[in-house]
């Protein structure tokens, strides 16, 4: 960022929060070196010491990012949230917190009005230019991983424990995920069947329209492979609208549709896909296989390994089916 837009964004902070608008003018206009250079962030790393033992635990503590906010609460230190953003959801008591935005279109004056003592952010924060902003405040901030991985979630998880001075809390909330994680891949391996194939739909396609799926590098396809199935849509990487000729082709065996209220699938939009005369062919569909979970299992936060039994559930009644095999929905 320009020294310039620099000042013209510290005179907006000092217009609309006098005092924070100073400090953070003073952050940012002398943040850098005269060569442009940035000066040490107070951006925290796993190997810093970040908590004064004789000051305690940080509060007035703002979390952006759904997984930040649920591993602080899963953490006992959800007391010390003063703040959260728009895609944190759980556990249910944040919905009755002050909010600063959504993740990806964060304003820094929106964070800055909270006179936060800590900032836990993902590295799903933006716009670019908010988070260069943010990096140069001189309030401390711990950065995360825009988890995608378990091992996202690992890091993430035992970065905040240190952050908050819960080292035992977070080593057994690791345990917990861990061992929820192996009885999903223990059930996988008693399957009759192989591996079913397995396509994750944001949203449905529609009886003229196709859909939004989940291909490889997404949250979806990892939680896919954690339950035990394959991914279906390897030809493209993230979320990518599919045709209902691209569904016929890849021909899953299950189908998992995101249901969020608002946004995401509906039942009522999963029916439409069951019911769906152009997909008749597609086995997920002739064999009923077609199911809804909650939109928050790609969170990639504390239940993560709920989710993953959850999905194996789903995929255990294709790869080893009882006798009789029925439809089955899975709603939030």
């Amino acid at each position: 960022m320009s020294h310039s837009h620099k000042q013209s964004y510290c005179a907006r902070l000092m217009r609309n929060f006098p005092i924070l608008g100073a400090c953070a003018a003073i952050a940012l206009l002398f943040g850098c070196s005269e060569n442009g250079e940035k000066k040490s962030s107070p951006e925290f790393s796993s190997s810093e010491t970040q908590i004064d033992s004789d000051k305690g635990s940080p509060t007035n503590i703002v979390t952006i990012g759904g997984a930040a906010t649920e591993i602080v609460f899963a953490l006992g230190a959800g007391d010390q949230v003063a703040a959260v953003d728009l895609s944190s959801t759980f556990p249910p008591e944040v919905r009755q917190l002050p909010q600063v935005g959504y993740v990806r279109s964060i304003s820094p004056e929106g964070v800055l009005s909270k006179d936060p003592g800590l900032i836990i952010a993902t590295g799903a924060l933006g716009p670019p230019a908010a988070r260069e902003i943010m990096e140069e405040l001189s309030i401390p901030t711990l950065w995360l991983p825009d988890p995608k991985t378990v091992e996202d979630l690992e890091r993430s998880v035992s970065e905040v424990a240190q952050q908050l001075g819960k080292p035992e809390e977070g080593e057994a909330l690791l345990k917990t995920i861990q061992s929820q994680l192996s009885q999903a891949e223990s059930e996988a391996r008693s399957w009759s069947r192989e591996k079913p194939t397995v396509l994750f739909f944001l949203n449905p396609p529609t009886a003229s329209t196709g859909g939004m799926a989940g291909g490889s590098d997404s949250r979806s396809a990892t939680l896919i492979e954690l339950a035990g199935g394959t991914n279906a849509a390897k030809e493209f990487s993230g979320f990518q609208p599919v045709s209902l000729e691209s569904v016929i082709q890849m021909n899953p065996d299950v189908i998992i549709c995101g249901i969020s209220p608002g946004h995401g699938a509906s039942p009522e939009t999963i029916q439409a896909l069951r019911d769906n005369p152009a997909l008749s062919s597609v086995s997920a569909i002739q064999n009923e296989a077609v199911y809804g979970v909650p939109l928050d299992d790609l969170t990639f936060g504390p239940r993560l390994g709920e989710a993953a039994l959850r999905w194996n559930q789903i995929l255990s009644e294709q790869a080893n089916p009882p006798a009789g095999n029925q439809l089955a929905q899975r709603e939030p």
